[in-house]
């Protein structure tokens, strides 16, 4: 009743048929040769791949993707090259996503109010030392501005007095002037 100790048959798979072979195809006379590079590693998986892309008009894995160190040719099979239609152009431009702005680098995090904040002692009796040199100086300068408004009503005052003053001249030497000049 063990698990291991039973030995089961593996099934033997048919061997598959053998293919007829391709015929050889002779190079026109006409056509010029294809391009060739130094030979290399790097080369020769260039060389098939252009040979390849010239022979299908189509782009090929690596023409697709930019790769600058392949590891490996790619295996794929042999196919019999078959023509294809060529794609339309494509007419509407690709959207991209839209960039999301990165936060500064030198901002903080926000706090919330109800966390503690820990601030040194004597700092804090420095800005509280301001705080009431501020409150000094804003009562120094309400004080001013009154005394600003106060004056300012002196002089409206005395002004208006003057302008009676001098209506008050205008108006003598207009009688003055209409009972004795114009008597003449």
């Amino acid at each position: 009743m063990g698990l291991f100790g039973k030995k089961e048959e593996v099934p033997k798979i048919p061997t598959a048929p053998t293919l007829p072979e391709l015929p050889k195809i002779e190079a026109a006379p006409g056509l010029p040769e294809l391009p060739s590079f130094p030979s290399h590693p790097k080369n020769n998986d260039l060389n098939q791949e252009m040979v390849k892309s010239a022979v299908t008009d189509t782009p090929s894995l690596e023409e697709t993707k930019i790769d600058e160190h392949p590891k490996s040719p790619p295996k794929q099979p042999i196919k019999e090259s078959i023509p294809t239609l060529p794609k339309p152009p494509i007419e509407k431009p690709i959207p991209t996503l839209p960039k999301i702005p990165s936060p500064p680098k030198n901002s903080k995090p926000e706090q919330n109010a109800n966390e503690p904040i820990f601030v040194r002692i004597d700092k804090f009796q420095s800005s509280q030392k301001n705080f009431e040199t501020i409150k000094d100086k804003v009562r120094e300068i309400e004080a001013v501005l009154r005394k600003i408004k106060d004056i300012k009503l002196q002089e409206e005052e005395e002004l208006k007095g003057w302008t009676e003053d001098i209506e008050k001249l205008k108006s003598r030497l207009t009688e003055i002037d209409n009972e004795i000049f114009n008597q003449i």
